[in-house]
């Protein structure tokens, strides 16, 4: 199983300059972004303010990044339109994994939940948009 926590970069600035109108624009297009990218099996919920959290049942580490990082990709992509403006957002993503058989299984979600986040803060404050993993702190563009 793994676990993918992302969020908007500067959405607070996005929406003091555009308006909250336009923030709930783009948090509508993050996720329908999102969805292109995921497996029928994943489950994608939002977590808090700009912040969304993927469960990945069945993935590994390795799989949850490639799919973190053409997430990552479409929304740097494309740019929103909002009352006739053109808004480029981009955004930072921290991936945590387990193996179903990992003796904290009773915690599994949880922990992994932590270490999701933990590996998305060091996204934060290393750049941001980037996709960052809880194994292995080096950027992945």
């Amino acid at each position: 199983m793994s676990i993918i926590m992302f969020d908007v970069d500067y959405f607070k600035k996005v929406n003091d300059t555009f308006g909250h109108k336009a923030g709930d624009t783009i948090l509508k297009q993050v996720v329908k972004l999102a969805k292109k990218h995921m497996r029928r099996s994943d489950i994608i919920g939002r977590y808090g303010g700009e912040e969304f959290i993927i469960c990945l049942p069945d993935a590994f580490m390795q799989e949850a990044i490639v799919i973190a990082e053409a997430i990552r990709r479409e929304i740097e992509r494309t740019h929103v339109d909002v009352d006739g403006k053109e808004i480029k957002v981009t955004t930072s993503f921290g991936v945590a994994s387990a193996a179903a058989n990992d003796q904290k299984n009773s915690k599994l979600i949880a922990s992994l939940m932590d270490e999701a986040d933990m590996a998305l803060y060091t996204a934060k404050n290393n750049g941001r948009n980037c996709v960052r993993s809880f194994e292995d702190p080096v950027v992945i563009h």
